[in-house]
Order: C-alpha cells, then sequence, then structure tokens
C-alpha cells in the first residue's frame, strides 16, 4: 500500500510545483509550497516531542494555517484533531481530554469567539495539552510555559527538513469530533487508506481530473468539507474554500478563476440564488454541484440543471462513512433528489430493529453501509463502536446510519429522516439534548425541552421551551448573551418561549403539548 495521500502529492509538485493546491481569498498554496511548509511545521512539531500516533489540535477556521498543520501532523504519522472554531469553555471542557491532544495550534479568534480566552479557561486539570501554540497578530506570548506564538514556534522550533511517514495498513489518520447526543463528543478514528481509497473512487466516480477547480461552501474543521475536497486533490486539481461563507464574494470567485465544481448545502443555495443581481454572473465554467449534509428540494435541484443548466450530485454521507450513496440529475433526472441509489464502491442493507435485511418497498428501516472508509471505532468509546458498527465475514465493517430509508424500485431507497434528536440548522447538526443542558445552567431557568421547527431559509430552526423558577421573565437576547463562550453560536435557540409548566409523561417531555403551545 505505497499509494497515498502524500505519494500522490509529491507526485504532483515534481509534475506542475507551481500548480495551486489550495486557495483561501486570495491566499494561496503550490503543490510545492505544500511538500515545503509541511517539512518545516512538522519538524517543530517533532522537536516539540510529537511522535506517531499523538494528537495535534486543531482549533482555527478556514485558512492556509490549518491546512499546513493538518498535513504536518499526518506527515509525521501523528494524528491531527480539528476543531469546530466556534467552540465554547463548556465545549472544550469535554473534548480536549477525550482526546488526549498533546499540542494544540489554535487561532486568537473566529467570528465573536475568542478561542485565546476559552481556551485559557478550561481548568488545568482538563487542558491536558503540553502547548498551545496561537496563531495571531495579537500574540505576544513568550517563549516559555505552556502558551506560545507562532513566531516563537518558527523560530525556535522548526528547520526545513522532515521525512513522510508512510502509513501502515491499520494506521488511524485523524480524529474528527462531532457533538454526542448528551454533548459528550463523540471522537472518530478515520481510516487512512479506507479514507483515502473512497476519496480516489468517488473523485474518479466523478470525472474529475488535475484540470478541476473545486469551490466549497462547508468548512475544512467539517469532516465532510475536508473529505470533498480531497476528491480533487488526490486527482491533481485546485480546491478553494472562504474563510467565511458569503454569498457575493463566493459567486464572484466562481467567476474570477472559472470554478468547475461547487459544494453547496442546500441552504446555501437558497442564499446563493436569492443574491442580488445573480444572474449577472459568469457561472458557464461550472459543471457540477455538489450537494451534501441537510435535504435536497426538488425545485433547487431542478433550477441548477434546467435552468443553469449544472449537473448536480447530492449524496448522503457522514464523518463515520464518507459519501454512502448519490442522486445523480446525469442518470437519475425525473426522480425526486432523496431517491438514492448505491455507487460502484459501495454497499447498503435497509435494517429492520434487529439488523436483518428488509427486502419490502413498504417497511421504513435503517441505512445500513458498507464503504471503504468506515470507521474502525469511535475513539476511546468501545460500547458505541459494538453498537454502531459491525464487521462481517469478509472483513468489511458496516456502519449503522440512524438514517431511515425504505425501499423503491430500481434498487433505490428514499430517504424517511433520522432517527435521532438531530436538529439540521443550516448546515450544523445541533443535539437538542446539549442545548437543554446549557439552558438548564441558568439560574433562572428551572426545566427546559428543545425541539425544532421549519424554517424557509435555514431549513431547521431551534425552539427552546423554558420554565422559570418563579415565573421570572426571560428573554432570547438575555439568553444568546448566556450562550456567548458556553456553546457555539450556531446552537443558541432561534426562538424562546416561556410556559407555565414542560408537560412530562413518565419523565420524557411531550413535545406534542409544546408544539401545540407554539402553534397557538
Amino acid at each position: 500500500m505505497t499509494e497515498n495521500f502524500f505519494s500522490k502529492y509529491v507526485e504532483y509538485a515534481e509534475k506542475t510545483p507551481d500548480k495551486v493546491l489550495l486557495r483561501i481569498d486570495d491566499n494561496e498554496l503550490t503543490y510545492k509550497d505544500f511538500l515545503d511548509r509541511t517539512a518545516v511545521m512538522s519538524s517543530g512539531m517533532r522537536k516539540l516531542g510529537i511522535a506517531k500516533n499523538d494528537k495535534v489540535g486543531i482549533i482555527m477556521p478556514n485558512s492556509i494555517d490549518w491546512y499546513i498543520t493538518f498535513w504536518s501532523a499526518v506527515r509525521i504519522g501523528a494524528q491531527p484533531v480539528p476543531i469546530d472554531p466556534q467552540s465554547g469553555v463548556m465545549e472544550l471542557s469535554k473534548l480536549v481530554p477525550s482526546t488526549g491532544i498533546k499540542i494544540c495550534f489554535a487561532a486568537e479568534k473566529y467570528k465573536t469567539n475568542n478561542i485565546k480566552e476559552a481556551v485559557k479557561k478550561v481548568e488545568p486539570d482538563k487542558l491536558t495539552v503540553e502547548r498551545v501554540v496561537f496563531f495571531g497578530e495579537e500574540s505576544e506570548e513568550g517563549e516559555n510555559g505552556k502558551y506560545i506564538s507562532s513566531s516563537v514556534f518558527f523560530a525556535k522550533y522548526t528547520d526545513d527538513y522532515s521525512e513522510i511517514y508512510v502509513p501502515e495498513e491499520n494506521h488511524v489518520m485523524n480524529l474528527a469530533c462531532t457533538s454526542g447526543s448528551t454533548g459528550t463528543p463523540k471522537m472518530l478514528s478515520v481510516p487512512y487508506y479506507g479514507f483515502y481509497q473512497a476519496a480516489v473512487d468517488m473523485g474518479n466516480y466523478l470525472g474529475f481530473s488535475e484540470n478541476e477547480v473545486m469551490m466549497l461552501g462547508m468548512t475544512l474543521y467539517h469532516q465532510g468539507g475536508f473529505g470533498m475536497g480531497l476528491q480533487t486533490t488526490v486527482h491533481g486539481g485546485t480546491v478553494m474554500y472562504q474563510p467565511q461563507f458569503n454569498a457575493s464574494t463566493f459567486l464572484e470567485t466562481v467567476q474570477k478563476y472559472k470554478v468547475t465544481v461547487i459544494q453547496l448545502t442546500s441552504t446555501l443555495a437558497k442564499v446563493l440564488l436569492s443574491t442580488p443581481d445573480f444572474d449577472k454572473y459568469d457561472l458557464s465554467s461550472v459543471k457540477a454541484c455538489y450537494f451534501a449534509g441537510e435535504v435536497l428540494p426538488k425545485e433547487i435541484a431542478d433550477t441548477f440543471v434546467e435552468k443553469l443548466g449544472i449537473r448536480v450530485i447530492n449524496v448522503i454521507g457522514s464523518s463515520e462513512t464518507a459519501t454512502m450513496v448519490v442522486w445523480d440529475s446525469d442518470k437519475d433526472r425525473g426522480t425526486d433528489p432523496s431517491d438514492f441509489r448505491k455507487l460502484p464502491f459501495t454497499d447498503f442493507i435497509v435494517a429492520d430493529a434487529n439488523g436483518n435485511n428488509i427486502e419490502s418497498e413498504e417497511e421504513v428501516g435503517e441505512l445500513v453501509i458498507y464503504t471503504t472508509a468506515v470507521i474502525p471505532d469511535y475513539y476511546g468509546n468501545p460500547e458505541l463502536s459494538a453498537e454502531k458498527i459491525k464487521t462481517d465475514s469478509e472483513g468489511r465493517r458496516w456502519f449503522h446510519t440512524g438514517d431511515l430509508v425504505k425501499r423503491i424500485p430500481d434498487g433505490k431507497v428514499r430517504f424517511a429522516g433520522r432517527s435521532k434528536r438531530i436538529i439540521k440548522r443550516g448546515g450544523n447538526l445541533v443535539h437538542a439534548e446539549e442545548v437543554e443542558a446549557c439552558l438548564l445552567t441558568h439560574e433562572k431557568i428551572e426545566a427546559a425541552a428543545v425541539t425544532d421547527d421549519l424554517h424557509p431559509v435555514i431549513g431547521q430552526q431551534i425552539i427552546a421551551y423554558v420554565q422559570t423558577v418563579d415565573n421570572q421573565k426571560i428573554t432570547r437576547g438575555e439568553i444568546a448573551k448566556f450562550f456567548d463562550g458556553k456553546l457555539s453560536a450556531y446552537k443558541v435557540p432561534d426562538k424562546v418561549i416561556v410556559v407555565d409548566e414542560i408537560p412530562k409523561d413518565v419523565g420524557k417531555v411531550q413535545f406534542k403539548y409544546l408544539r401545540e403551545q407554539n402553534n397557538k
């Protein structure tokens, strides 16, 4: 197994050294620069004691620094752990100890989140890292102690050489973080070769080549946004991200750099299509639009295919599996974008509650999927691993997705929903239980229940029902201020409804009655 991410990047750096691998706004990284800069940064990691399988935290927004940090860790066999830069103190206090991160590289700020302040507020016994390197103009940290600036790191610890680690067969490339249903993070062990092969296979399916220029709306620290970009770079193409999504800038970039593939969620697509003077932008270079992360309404798919003449690829994927099933307008036009078929390199069954395959087209069951990228385990969580991941007699790993589907003709499945209390707010997954837990730490709130409601732009919005102590008044603005720095900004309830009592039955919240109050 000699072919891997770095072997491909070395090949492309020798063939086309000045070709742009990554562009974020006006910042560029060529294939040659990629190899040179990862050599330097990984040498510094080694000098700070980072070795094979050590965990390297990354708390940064989309940036060249993020990319170099991630691949510098991979280059020496360490395991990067990307963390959402919107994470507050409560999230970091749970996440950092569960990963065993040895060194962390972080931006100072992102949007309204003061990352530097949040990291320093984590209790010392929970901030298990040996060093935190901060990137930013305001960083004044000295070279001694736990916190150092990036300028000190590069000046004191790096040189210009680091060998490239050749991964063993079962090597874990990185840990991907997702929130658990109780707010406790789930850590996914991403298999190096399985993830690599999935990127190669999907790129081949889409017909990607070294001429591809892909613009992604999802983030690098999201396993899906990162992985979709790799489907281009393993074929020698160029990937592009924005530091933060901006519709007009996105369209201007597509036009300026003649982007060939754009990646969006349904929410982002709605925003783009609503951009003033949308029709003035030249999108003639775009041959495909790649959707993931949300349900894709047929109306949006039809707009891209019929009005704009752009091929639509809609997939179900997950951090645990990479791409699983697909709807492709070139092959599936005329059917609903929620009707999916397997790819040439994936397989699935529809399982009942006992895990048995459902052959009937009438019964709804769980989508259980095989891909090369199915994770071997949830890091540090053998119980969840045993529940969700099964290995067959051929050694293939199958993942129980929690997606509800039913069989339809031609070997396809129709997406029916999720089996968990997950709110898909825009492109973000929000676990209702985590929001409830934070609400309950407010001194005025006695009980809380969180659910969702449909929203025309972001898909689902967060509705919080709260029962206050002594019937005190509380506003959404007050709650938003309380959440600041504790949880990510997108987890703040969009609507807060104060009720006299949270109705329960056998200890379970009766959301039906709460929704009736909301409708009134």
